[in-house]
């Protein structure tokens, strides 16, 4: 299931036609076009505007535009998000670290079920839900259809 999905995610990549390759050559010869490659130090990291200390970077796409979109959000430790839902389904996979998730009109500590590295995971439109880091930061790495947004549930 995790290779059909990262499958899935170059295919769609490709077939976006973004814009975002990098321009020059690999080894004396020239990248086609379409050919994407961002390596962690090319991530640009902006500030969740939200005040957890959460962190996105883009990696293809426009979450505020009617098109196919992928972001990595990196959490802190110790942080967590109350409930809220977003317009369109999401998929999520855990990049790094240990993410706890639930779903519901409240955060809820004591249903929040574990993910850990390399799980795969959605979040179904309209479904409010929640989630928490404990003792490490985590990645997670999110790919949806625009527009985006986040909705919240729990005041």
């Amino acid at each position: 299931m995790r290779m059909v999905f990262v499958g899935l995610v170059v295919v769609l990549v490709a077939a976006s036609g973004e814009s975002s390759q990098r321009p020059g050559s690999a080894g004396g010869k020239s990248i086609p076009p379409g050919w994407v490659t961002i390596s962690p130090d090319q991530l640009t990291w902006t500030k969740n505007p939200d005040g957890t200390g959460r962190e996105n970077a883009t990696l293809f796409g426009d979450r505020s535009k009617p098109e196919l979109f992928g972001y990595a959000v990196r959490w802190p430790a110790h942080t967590t998000a109350k409930a809220h839902s977003h317009p369109e389904n999401r998929y999520v996979m855990v990049l790094s670290g240990t993410f706890y998730h639930g779903h519901g009109d409240k955060f809820d500590a004591g249903t929040l079920e574990q993910r850990s590295q390399g799980t795969f995971f959605t979040e179904p439109a309209g479904i409010a839900h929640f989630g928490a880091t404990k003792d490490q930061g985590t990645i997670l790495y999110f790919v949806g259809i625009g527009p985006d947004r986040t909705d919240p549930v729990e005041k």
